[in-house]
């Protein structure tokens, strides 16, 4: 009995201390949860996962998810009210709008390029078309824009983190910051690392998407002439290797390949898509039925001018499902033969 009694006084004393000892870990957490920003909080939400997946090895689209969702979270959260502020002045207002119609100016340019493709005339002569192909755009566009975006504060957050290590031996511990924000240069690390993961990661889901095609000539083919110059250099190196490395480069190929070859799959389908619903835009809404102008049975025309006219026909063996064709106009008007 006394043997028992003393076991239990042992083992309530252990409980009372182990129950101490997690109330003050518990209270130290939440005084620290409290104590840091909504960024910061995202910031650490983002880096515990990655630490849990680096360490069991979890493999999960809805888990990585989730973790690049809190990090960019985070990175939002803390640029916003820097852009409102940027926003509401005058030469900030004026550098936003010179870097919009900049990218404006390169996505009309391109859409234009994208009509006068499938057509082979002037993206003038079709207005409705050059807007719509804007349209179709504009989701490319949104993407390198983010991503420009996001290299751009990558490069503002190294020279941030430069001038705190600066200016640290100084006394010098924040910048830019409110007198009672805490951990700043682990933020600033951690902000740095997560912004440029985010950049990686939506680059690398935009040109999966294919929504990068639009910036790689002949539909990603310099992805392919790299994948090419990279295999044949693996193959003239295996010999060189031992078992165990050529194994592993024989995974990073493969996976390499994996991947490039499915972001130029999907890059050509994504451009193929463009091209199709353009191409049906245009002889469904922007071509005529009926013209001044004498065309075949089954045809649609576009009047470029006076004297030429763009004749569209069905054809689904071509690419596009379209024949395009500038033909002069028979037009009883100018003293031509309507007779085709």
């Amino acid at each position: 009995m006394e043997m028992k009694s003393e076991i239990r006084s042992v083992f309530e004393k252990v409980n009372k201390q182990g129950n101490r000892l997690f109330l003050k870990r518990r209270i130290g957490f939440l005084r620290f949860w409290l104590s840091i920003t909504f960024a910061q909080r995202c910031y650490f939400l983002a880096t515990s996962m990655l630490l849990l997946q680096l360490f069991f090895s979890i493999e999960s689209r809805l888990f990585e998810a989730v973790m690049f969702g809190f990090a960019l979270a985070g990175i939002v959260s803390e640029t916003w009210p820097r852009f409102m502020v940027l926003w509401n002045s005058l030469p900030g207002k004026a550098v936003i709008l010179f870097i919009y119609a900049i990218i404006a100016n390169f996505a009309l340019a391109s859409a234009s390029g994208l009509v006068n493709s499938i057509t082979g005339v002037s993206a003038s002569a079709l207005p409705y078309s050059h807007n719509f192909a804007l349209i179709l755009m504009v989701p490319s566009w949104f993407f390198v824009t983010t991503l420009m975006a996001l290299v751009g504060g990558m490069l503002v957050i190294f020279i941030y983190l430069f001038f705190l290590l600066l200016l640290k031996p100084f006394g010098v511990l924040r910048l830019w910051h409110k007198p009672g924000y805490r951990f700043v240069l682990s933020t600033a690390v951690a902000r740095f690392v997560w912004t440029l993961g985010v950049a990686l990661q939506l680059g690398v889901v935009a040109g999966q998407v294919g929504l990068l095609s639009e910036f790689n000539s002949e539909s990603a083919n310099p992805l392919i002439t790299v994948e090419d110059t990279t295999k044949q250099q693996l193959e003239s190196n295996e010999t060189q290797l031992i078992e165990e490395q050529a194994e592993e480069v024989s995974e990073l190929e493969k996976d390499l390949t994996t991947l490039l070859n499915d972001a130029k799959e999907k890059s050509i389908n994504y451009q193929k898509t463009q091209r199709q619903a353009l191409a049906s835009f245009i002889y469904e809404f922007e071509a005529d039925s009926r013209s001044r102008c004498a065309h075949p049975e089954g045809t649609r025309v576009i009047e470029l001018n006076d004297y030429e006219i763009l004749q569209i026909a069905k054809l689904s063996e071509t690419e596009d499902g379209y024949v395009y064709s500038v033909e002069p106009c028979r037009s009883a008007a100018i003293g031509v033969s309507v007779t085709p």
